[in-house]
């Protein structure tokens, strides 16, 4: 499979080397606009000068590929997409497919029309612990679920990207769109109802959010929360900076993640930890594999533009609940987009 890489950040150069550490693929071709970051990953990454091109349809027209990996910014992900599958290339996105669900949903059925596979980079479902948890709560350990808490807070050292800070509500297109995502796909379920609120910090001036929480209510009688927080101080100590906690209250006990570590309470017993299971090879990898058999085969990879379009109508349900102070159905703002 050849592949060409638009967008040389960090996250894209991140790409460049699993495509050339994965058996089967081909670095067809890089594409950056910034010339000064085309040059800088030139010569991080060893790039043939021959295979480094400014813009999209150019390294299209000069080198044969058969798919495209989208590592833009977040808010350039759409025309990338576009130019890939009208030339009926498979492409992989990193999240977000698009700030708007109706750009994203032109997209899918796009992808579909032309039965090429359009594979969203929703790398957190294939990390251990969620993958764990899925199997957990499908297997039934836990009994019914009655509610979920979801938390995560990130420290001074981790600041939003320049990049996400000019996108209005950056905080849930840049890290509430990889839990929301992995909590569709852990409780596989659809929340039908959120309630938001999108926050900044008084001492920055209310330039950026810096917080969102989120109620989900699902028509099975489930509730949850969801919570992010920047700048959260002490975090820097341990765990560079971050901490994850998810706690699933069951009528047989409860599942505790806290970043590495799973743990089950059953009812009436003692803590009792949880092996996540092997990594064998890096999320990133994971993806790349489900493109290349999705070209294959026409089968519709696990984290496909279709599914995600569900992730991204709770995106769009939280954002428009923060700023109207209502409970919004994503399942309505996807309808209505379709």
């Amino acid at each position: 499979m050849r592949v060409i890489v638009a967008g040389l950040g960090p996250r894209g150069q991140d790409w460049v080397r699993t495509v050339r550490g994965t058996p089967g693929t081909e670095l067809a071709a890089c594409v950056d606009p910034d010339e000064g970051a085309l040059r800088a990953a030139g010569r991080a990454l060893a790039l043939a000068p021959d295979r480094c091109f400014g813009h999209l349809d150019d390294a299209l027209n000069q080198v044969a590929c058969d798919a495209v990996i989208v590592a833009t910014s977040l808010d350039r992900h759409v025309e990338p997409c576009r130019a890939a599958l009208t030339r009926g290339l498979g492409v992989l996105v990193e999240k977000p497919l698009a700030l708007d669900l109706g750009a994203a949903v032109a997209l899918v059925a796009d992808a579909q029309a032309r039965g090429v596979p359009l594979v969203v980079g929703q790398n957190y479902r294939h990390t251990r612990a969620p993958r764990a948890v899925r199997r957990l709560l499908a297997e039934g350990v836990p009994g019914r679920i009655g509610k979920f808490v979801c938390r995560m807070y990130r420290g001074p050292d981790q600041p939003l990207a320049s990049a996400v800070l000019g996108v209005p509500n950056g905080l849930v297109w840049e890290i509430a769109v990889h839990h929301l995502d992995a909590l569709r796909y852990m409780f596989g379920l659809e929340p039908a109802r959120v309630f938001a609120r999108i926050a900044c910090s008084s001492w920055n001036g209310g330039r950026d959010a810096s917080s969102v929480d989120v109620l989900l209510s699902f028509d099975n009688g489930m509730v949850g929360s969801y919570e992010a927080l920047y700048d959260s101080r002490g975090h820097e100590f341990f765990e560079r900076g971050q901490e994850f906690y998810l706690r699933v209250a069951g009528e047989r006990g409860t599942l505790h993640v806290l970043n590495r570590w799973l743990l089950w309470c059953a009812r009436g017993g003692l803590p009792r930890l949880v092996r996540r299971g092997p990594r064998p090879e890096t999320e990133e990898a994971f993806l790349l594999r489900q493109l290349a058999a999705s070209l294959r085969t026409g089968a519709e990879p696990e984290c496909s533009g279709r599914d995600n379009l569900y992730t991204l109508a709770l995106l769009e349900a939280c954002v428009r609940s923060a700023a109207e102070e209502r409970w919004v159905e994503p399942g309505a703002l996807l309808r209505a987009a379709r």
